[in-house]
């Protein structure tokens, strides 16, 4: 079991991954991370910042996305995921960050 996080601006109790246009930098998914620091600064954003954590078991059925430092694979899948290129990790995935 690893705790994961997730800067928002209020409680979020079942996480969604949202359908549709979704054009920012991992396209569709519900963005978390280890780091308690990074979902603190995300948080930051709002006028109301909220640090929602999740118990996370690792499940073989999802097909993870894990960045784990910047590389050329990290900046084309961010530049893709801006032009509104879709993947295979939408569905039914946690897409990792990493520290910048």
């Amino acid at each position: 079991m690893q705790i994961i996080y997730h800067g928002s601006d209020c409680k979020v109790e079942e996480p969604k991954i949202m359908e549709g246009k979704y054009t920012k930098d991992f396209g569709r998914g519900f963005y978390c991370t280890i780091l308690s620091e990074q979902a603190e600064k995300w948080a930051r954003k709002y006028d109301t910042p909220m640090i929602n954590m999740y118990e996370y078991n690792e499940d073989s059925k999802l097909k993870i996305k894990n960045f784990t430092v910047m590389t050329e694979e990290w900046l084309d899948f961010i530049i893709n995921s801006r032009r509104g290129s879709t993947h295979n990790y939408y569905k039914r995935s946690i897409l990792g960050t990493c520290q910048i």
